[in-house]
């Protein structure tokens, strides 16, 4: 995942609101459709007025981090006094309406950029007609238990890229896509019999390619197109097959490539850390210790 330049998402989204970057994570899992969650901060008041945003057929579902009461919104230059900004409230905004904000108070928050071509593929894959809107009270703060747990699982991705592995990220921002059509969108899912997981064929190639990549492994549309099915079906049957989502599956993996080295005793833990596609010494310790119980170094003289 890096970020782009295109959309209202990473840069030229904190340029609107005075900022010169905003940490962001981009994903195309669902369809080639470009996904992405850009955090915004500002921590000094009376910011003023945010930069126009370009029109397009697009949302920013935004998560408050912190309590923003004293602002204004206009869409299509009318005035909105927003109601309930509280900290964890879902906000959402139609970028063909033209949000501008007024903001006197600091604020913080994350900003997911979903496309209508997104949501439009999540609605295909569940036989459902094309959205034509999401369904919400404008300048309404919402309290969406499902969008505050999604969102806020990304902040660590975002404060340590080098910590996330693309197939989680996708996983979420593809959840998050989904939640956002069924709930706001009025998508209902066709009643069909899934008949089990995948086929072996595409459970062996799955884990091959995960395997094979666990340092900078392939995101969730590339593992699921190599088995000839959507990212959503995929992470479906892999589960099905497995009993884990693939990013959970590729975690047990590489912990479990991390135990074969560490009985050999002839690498240091740094050097584990790095064949096992883990961001340095310390985030391989944090999530072995998660996972197992002990430290590496703790497990490695136990044996």
């Amino acid at each position: 995942m890096a970020s782009r330049t295109q959309g209202v998402y990473g840069d030229p989204l904190a340029s609107a609101f005075g900022l010169s970057r905003a940490p962001t994570i981009v994903s195309r899992a669902l369809h080639k459709s470009t996904l992405a969650v850009t955090e915004l901060r500002g921590d000094l008041p009376n910011f003023g007025l945010t930069a126009p945003l370009p029109r397009e057929d697009a949302y920013l579902v935004g998560l408050q981090l912190r309590a923003c009461h004293d602002h204004d919104l206009y869409f299509d230059g009318r005035l909105m006094r927003p109601t309930n900004w509280c900290a964890g409230v879902t906000s959402i905004y139609d970028l063909r309406q033209g949000p501008v904000a007024d903001i006197r108070d600091p604020f913080h928050c994350l900003m997911f950029y979903l496309p209508r071509v997104a949501l439009n593929a999540v609605a295909a894959e569940a036989g459902a007609p094309p959205l034509n809107e999401l369904r919400y009270q404008r300048a309404v703060g919402i309290d969406d238990t499902v969008a505050r747990q999604l969102l806020s699982s990304v902040l660590p991705a975002i404060a340590q890229p080098e910590h996330a592995h693309p197939l989680f990220l996708d996983h979420v921002v593809m959840a998050m896509a989904s939640h956002m059509a069924y709930a706001y969108g009025g998508v209902r899912a066709r009643h069909v019999h899934h008949r089990g997981g995948l086929a072996t064929w595409q459970l062996k190639r799955a884990m091959q390619l995960m395997s094979e990549s666990l340092t900078e492994g392939p995101g969730l549309s590339r593992v699921a197109e190599e088995c000839g099915l959507s990212p959503r079906h995929f992470a479906r049957a892999f589960r099905q097959s497995t009993g884990v989502p693939p990013h959970r599956w590729l975690l047990q993996h590489r912990v479990q490539r991390a135990k074969d080295l560490l009985r050999t005793h002839a690498l240091t833990l740094a050097d584990i850390a790095l064949r096992c596609g883990f961001a340095d010494q310390s985030h391989f310790t944090r999530v072995f210790s998660r996972e197992v119980g002990f430290s590496p170094g703790q497990w490695r003289r136990d044996l």
